[in-house]
């Protein structure tokens, strides 16, 4: 898949999934805000679950992207957990964390994970760059183990449009 970075083309790996797609793998990403955790196992659990892949949690189009997920969905009463996935090492959340002490949403760190995972997720969610070890902006709905709704947008300079991914979860009717 191409994406753009401003006028600059950038290839993805994989392809973004079709809704419908199983999720099947267990992954081990470090645990960086709000758990101590392992990355849950999507295959068995239960629920709505919104995963935010950010290629650099410093900036402000990541930062943003985090804080209005979690807004959002309070706004609207949707009862689903928020996953963040980071390029980034677990160093990098520091500023989120003071920043936004309030925040509720689990996040997970790929660096320093085993490549293999990481190339499994990027493959997967057809979010991996080409020739970089960071992740491509997306959202991503998973309920009950099954993928309801998915963003990549094509231009990646800028937070995703969040408003408009929940307003087609909500307007079929897919978020209870």
């Amino acid at each position: 898949m191409k994406v753009y970075l401003g006028d600059e083309p950038v290839e993805l790996t994989g392809k973004r999934p079709k809704n419908g797609f199983k999720w099947k793998e267990d992954f081990q990403f470090a645990p960086v805000l709000n758990t101590n955790s392992k990355f849950p196992n999507l295959r068995i659990r239960k629920g709505i679950f919104l995963i935010s892949t950010l290629p650099n949690v410093k900036s402000f189009a990541c930062s943003t992207q985090v804080l209005e997920l979690e807004e959002e969905i309070i706004k609207r009463k949707i009862s689903a957990k928020i996953i963040h996935l980071a390029s980034d090492g677990i160093t990098s959340w520091e500023e989120i964390k003071k920043l936004h002490p309030h925040l509720k949403a689990h996040g997970y760190s790929l660096k320093n994970c085993n490549e293999k995972e990481i190339n499994t997720l990027k493959t997967m969610l057809g979010i991996g760059v080409i020739g970089s070890h960071r992740l491509a902006h997306g959202l991503f709905a998973i309920q009950d183990g099954i993928l309801i709704s998915s963003l990549i947008p094509k231009q990646q300079y800028g937070v995703p449009d969040i408003k408009k991914f929940l307003n087609q979860l909500q307007d079929k009717k897919k978020l209870r």
